[in-house]
């Protein structure tokens, strides 16, 4: 259960660069990156899908979620309320950080709440 007020933050603008944009901090050895929100903004002129994930130190991407985004401007924000009892949506192991990939060449621009812990 994540007290909000203790919550981190971390934004990204993704492209579709090759091998994707990892933003961030790494996760600290020993800890996991719980993300309890996600909110992202399609800055293309037309559809543009993000592929979230985390990148590890072996530049080898883990693709978590796809999102899709349908013209300019569209945004995705999940969840919608961040409430005291919310369990996280997504998981980053240690050595890892989060990451990107759009299908075009426009940016999206990517928000995360997370908290680091064991």
């Amino acid at each position: 259960m994540p007290d909000k007020r203790g919550l981190n933050s971390a934004l990204g603008t993704i492209t579709n660069a090759v091998g994707g944009i990892a933003f961030g901090t790494h996760v600290p050895a020993n800890m996991r990156r719980y993300i309890y929100k996600i909110k992202t903004a399609n800055q293309q002129a037309g559809a543009n899908q993000l592929q979230f994930g985390h990148q590890t130190a072996v530049p080898a991407n883990v693709i978590l979620d796809y999102i899709d985004h349908a013209v300019v401007h569209d945004i995705w924000n999940d969840p919608d309320e961040l409430k005291e009892d919310a369990l996280p949506i997504y998981i980053i192991p240690a050595g890892s950080q989060p990451w990107g990939l759009g299908s075009a060449a426009g940016p999206i621009y990517v928000y995360i709440l997370y908290e680091d812990a064991e």
